[in-house]
């Protein structure tokens, strides 16, 4: 198979544009070189390939949820209790996960991406999301406190050990739960902070969750609160764990330094904070901070995208209202979510070496651009 050399208006990636006009040489899906054509050169038996545009390499989701994408998008909620048991159960009891899975691939790779933090609600799930997205992370979610909690805690061994696993969120598991994970050795994820109803359940064991498990019923008397805010209770029990935290759409100031001093990644989903009504994230200050912050999308369900699930959308968003700097978002949307996954974050910068892939923007020529426009991404190689 011939080696590829792509021409292009110009190349980028985190650290902004490389070259303009650029030169890609591929092998197969390894970059040999990039540079500019007079620095790559033409090597003899390559293919040239012309390309108006900006090439740049895949972008990484830290978290999805892929075994959500069948039904489309969902109008916003009254609140996100009513959201999980009108619009999410219904979707769970009808079982249609490959479906499911196979649209959100699809869609994923509509987006530009084939590295995915997919929160799997089954084993079957993140098998499937797996099989259809091998560079796709599949997190198994976790649910059970008090006395249930305990019993999910002994039974962790049971899950297939190629899967990390995902101690649902502080209204769902106990601490059990999630002291057996960090402590399985597996990669872990959660939601955390993510509504200030989840923190009176947390601190108090009042609210609206308490309402909610009471109703599922799944309560009992071994289930108690937490008596602190949950970042601080989770922390504490990761203990210095490697783990991803999805939303942290409630913090304090001293969880800035906290979660610095961590090694907890905070996957931010811009659209689906707004979705559900949560504002002034303080995504900037924990980057500022010397936070890991990388992006998701969470589901296709609250996303205003049908036809994709793209960070890039993401990027635009916070790229038009927080007027972000491109390169920063760049790193967010690649070698942020990468290391936050625990994958090479080289196969997301355009450099000697194996790639997850290279995008073209037709009529792009810098990372602003592609911020300023609609157009999606081609892929060149996947």
């Amino acid at each position: 198979m011939p080696r590829n050399l792509i021409h292009s208006d110009a190349i980028a990636d985190y650290r902004g544009v490389i070259a303009s006009p650029g030169a890609v040489l591929m092998n197969g899906n390894c970059i040999e070189a990039v540079g500019t054509p007079e620095e790559v050169g033409t090597p003899a038996d390559v293919e040239i390939t012309q390309i108006n545009g900006l090439l740049t390499p895949s972008f990484v989701n830290v978290h999805a949820h892929l075994d959500l994408s069948g039904d489309g998008i969902a109008p916003p909620p009254d609140s996100f209790i009513n959201w999980v048991e009108e619009i999410v159960y219904p979707i769970r009891a009808k079982g249609e996960v490959t479906h499911a899975i196979e649209q959100g691939v699809r869609m994923s790779k509509e987006g530009g991406s084939v590295i995915v933090g997919d929160i799997a609600s089954s084993v079957l799930a993140a098998e499937c999301a797996k099989k259809l997205l091998p560079r796709c992370v599949p997190f198994v979610e976790l649910f059970g406190s008090g006395t249930r909690g305990q019993l999910v805690a002994e039974q962790l061994g049971h899950v297939e050990h190629a899967f990390a696993v995902q101690p649902h969120a502080p209204y769902s598991c106990g601490l059990e739960v999630y002291k057996a994970s960090f402590e399985s050795g597996r990669k872990v994820a959660t939601h955390l902070a993510e509504t200030i109803e989840e923190l009176e359940y947390a601190e108090l064991g009042t609210g609206a969750f308490l309402e909610y498990v009471q109703r599922l019923g799944v309560w009992d008397t071994s289930m108690k609160a937490w008596s602190e805010h949950p970042i601080d209770a989770v922390l504490k029990i990761a203990d210095g764990a490697h783990f991803v935290s999805a939303h942290l759409n409630y913090i304090e100031d001293r969880h800035l330094p906290m979660l610095a001093q961590s090694n907890m990644s905070v996957a931010y989903c811009p659209r689906a904070s707004v979705y559900f009504g949560h504002t002034n994230h303080r995504w900037k200050e924990m980057v500022d901070a010397g936070v890991n912050v990388a992006l998701g999308t969470d589901s296709l369900l609250c996303l205003d995208t049908p036809d994709r699930i793209s960070v890039l959308d993401e990027m635009r968003l916070l790229y038009k209202r927080d007027n972000a700097d491109p390169a920063l978002l760049f790193g967010m949307a690649t070698i942020n979510g990468a290391k936050a996954l625990g994958v090479d974050a080289s196969l997301v910068v355009l450099q000697p070496g194996e790639t997850a892939g290279i995008l073209a923007f037709a009529n792009c020529h810098s990372l602003e651009s592609i911020l300023q426009v609609e157009v999606l991404p081609e892929w060149v190689c996947m």
